[in-house]
C-alpha cells in the first residue's frame, strides 16, 4: 500500500483584524482551507484574539480543525541584544487557550 503524501497545514495565518497584515474574512478562511483540502487551519492575528470563535464555529462547520493562536511581537532585554521581532503561539488545548488569553 502506498504512503499517503502529506498534507500542508498553515501555521501562520492573519486575517482582516490584523490590520495591514492581513485581508481574509475570518468566515471565509475555513472554506478556503477545506477547498484546498487541508484538514485544519491556524488563525494567527497580532497581537489579538478577537476572532477565535467566529473562526472556530466556520472550521468546524466546514469540516476543518481550527488552531487558536496569536502572533506576538516579543522585545527582548539588553542582555539579549535588546532585539524584537515576532513569535507565534498556538493553542494546543483549552489550557493553552487560556494561557494565550
Amino acid at each position: 500500500m502506498a504512503a499517503k503524501s502529506p498534507r500542508f497545514i498553515h501555521l501562520r495565518t492573519h486575517s482582516e483584524h490584523s490590520l495591514l497584515e492581513g485581508a481574509i474574512p475570518v468566515g471565509k478562511l475555513p472554506a478556503l482551507a477545506a477547498d484546498a483540502g487541508m484538514p485544519a487551519v491556524a488563525l494567527t492575528d497580532t497581537n489579538a484574539m478577537f476572532a477565535a470563535l467566529e473562526f472556530s464555529v466556520k472550521a468546524v462547520e466546514k469540516g476543518v480543525q481550527p488552531i487558536v493562536g496569536c502572533q506576538i511581537t516579543l522585545e527582548t532585554g539588553e542582555a539579549f541584544g535588546g532585539a524584537t521581532g515576532p513569535v507565534v503561539l498556538l493553542a494546543q488545548d483549552r489550557a493553552g487557550w487560556l494561557n494565550l488569553m
